[in-house]
């Protein structure tokens, strides 16, 4: 056999087992250890705020959450910039992430406009860095902070991740409100609330076994954690209160309309002209509504009781404020989904009068101050209850009830079930992935997700992904070296040693196939002469034939 019919047989055999191995579907292997070694959940949390001045209701839930699931899972805090809860997660062990991305308000506040709002979010990719930050830190599962919170959801979705939404608000009145329930259930695989006037929408629609109610609680009802840095004397020279007997305050994140500081500075002047012993502390961050915040000072500077009210700004030391106070007010004229602020002050004991505004009603009802109600808007009802308060001993609210209702022993208990869930979610994940049909992807090769940027090298059953686009040009890698596949087949291998800009990080254990290289019309043989393939081949065989012949 000459040299050349050996070559060309050579490309055949190569040809057929090349058209064969597209064909076979490899089985993806499973990461060392995985079968005997039990690891802890990787949980990620995504936070729709973080406030650098001030820090929300909603926050410092996620902040407790997972600071008390880090003792039982890999807990990673995603916040949308740098702020106090970023720095908060921080200070308690917690890994943090900076990804900013939008929200969809039109969950909240519906205007039939929610899926339009969905598809442009597919169509433009908006969550497309979301997508790309869960390829590589491939946690468990997914906590969502707030109904607005959606491209977390709708990116871990994808991925075949299980969704947790926490939901913080009520969600208002509408048309379109049913559309807002039938998105959440859609992305979700289970619907926390934080009182039960949060999750009344979606009970009826939503299967029972996927709600669960998780209120929110404060560590500064354990006797060790109760902040008596200051004394009031202290606190009183600090902000040059004038001599009076009572203190009333008003404490919001933020100056908002909703949150009612008009409604409390019109009652306090109503006070004012009854009795002279009493000052008003209010303390709000700027951020928020900067008109109605000037409406508001003005109401103050022009007032002849000026000197009695004392503006501040966000306080980082909040906790120490409210043993100054003999009454909390809290005028929401919105529905609050919980209300951190009532919970707070009447942890420490205080009076606090409310608006009946959703979860408001439900904590007051719960720890037995149901009295200190008013209907919302009633700013005379707001007066009369206030000084029904300063009547009373602060003894007289049951704080030991309040702390069985509302403490961290409560809380532990509930996030013990909390957890179980996430387990059997986790669980249920696990074995849907191991039964989907997934076709594996051959190693050796470079390959990206069809919506992200960032390219992976598979080897040894891991994606390696690149520190730097730097690193991955330095190596003589080009963007048509890269297959693209499908998300949810990247995601299923798990992360390997990421390939830097030096070469001890990138030692390949196996030839790297890339995409589009070394093709050529032909191959030269030990003598040098072209050996060509496919027809060419058939025509050198037909003259072969034909001499034989001659």
């Amino acid at each position: 056999m000459s040299g050349k019919t050996v070559a060309v047989t050579r490309i055949r055999r190569r040809k057929r087992r090349k058209k064969s191995a597209d064909k076979q579907w490899f089985p993806i292997p499973k990461p060392p250890g995985k079968e005997t070694v039990a690891t802890r959940l990787k949980v990620m949390l995504f936070s729709h705020i973080c406030g650098e001045r001030f820090i929300t209701g909603a926050e410092k839930y996620l902040s407790l959450l997972a600071k008390e699931m880090s003792s039982h899972a890999e807990c990673t805090l995603v916040v949308p910039g740098d702020g106090i809860l970023k720095r908060e997660a921080e200070a308690n062990g917690i890994r943090t992430v900076i990804e900013p991305f939008s929200l969809l308000w039109s969950i909240y506040r519906p205007d039939g406009e929610l899926e339009r709002a969905e598809a442009s979010v597919l169509a433009e990719g908006k969550h497309t860095m979301l997508i790309q930050m869960l390829q590589l830190y491939r946690p468990d599962l997914v906590i969502v902070n707030s109904c607005v919170n959606a491209l977390p959801a709708m990116a871990a979705k994808l991925l075949g991740i299980p969704v947790v939404w926490m939901i913080h608000e009520i969600i208002q009145e509408h048309a379109a409100a049913p559309q807002s329930v039938h998105f959440i259930n859609r992305y979700a695989d289970f619907i926390v609330g934080v009182s039960n006037h949060s999750l009344a929408m979606f009970r009826g629609t939503v299967p029972d076994e996927k709600l669960m109610l998780l209120p929110p609680s404060n560590p500064v009802c354990e006797e060790h954690s109760l902040p008596w840095v200051r004394t009031n004397e202290e606190l009183k020279k600090r902000f040059r209160f004038p001599d009076h007997k009572h203190l009333i305050g008003y404490i919001s994140a933020g100056v908002q309309r909703e949150k009612g500081l008009e409604h409390f500075l019109l009652m306090a002047f109503k006070l004012c002209a009854e009795q002279k012993d009493l000052c008003f502390l209010c303390i709000a961050s700027p951020a928020g509504d900067a008109d109605y915040e000037r409406y508001c000072r003005a109401l103050v500077e022009q007032s002849e009781y000026r000197d009695r009210f004392r503006l501040l700004g966000f306080q980082p030391d909040i906790e120490s404020m409210y043993p100054l106070m003999d009454v909390v007010v809290v005028p929401s004229l919105v529905d609050e989904g919980f209300g951190m602020i009532a919970l707070e002050a009447l942890l420490f004991g205080k009076k606090t009068v409310a608006y009946r505004s959703g979860g408001l009603e439900e904590i007051l009802t719960a720890a037995g101050q149901e009295s200190m109600l008013v209907d919302k808007g009633d700013i005379g009802g707001l007066s009369s209850k206030v000084k029904e308060g300063l009547l009373t001993q602060s003894a007289d609210v049951d704080v030991d009830r309040v702390t069985r209702c509302f403490g961290m022993e409560a809380y532990r208990a509930r996030l013990r079930s909390f957890m179980s869930m996430l387990g059997l979610l986790s669980a249920k994940a696990d074995i849907q992935g191991a039964t989907a049909n997934i076709k594996a992807l051959k190693p050796g090769r470079l390959y990206r997700g069809h919506l992200t940027p960032s390219a992976y090298l598979l080897e040894l059953g891991t994606k390696r992904p690149f520190a730097s686009p730097e690193a991955f040009s330095h190596f003589g890698f080009r963007l048509s070296d890269v297959f693209v596949v499908l998300e949810q087949r990247l995601f299923a291998y798990p992360v390997g040693l990421v390939i830097r800009q030096d070469p001890l990080s990138y030692p390949p254990f196996s030839r790297v196939i890339r995409k589009g290289r070394g093709k050529r019309k032909g191959r030269k043989n030990r003598k040098g002469k072209q050996i060509r393939t496919g027809k060419p081949v058939r025509k050198y065989k037909a003259r072969r034939r034909k001499r034989k012949s001659a």
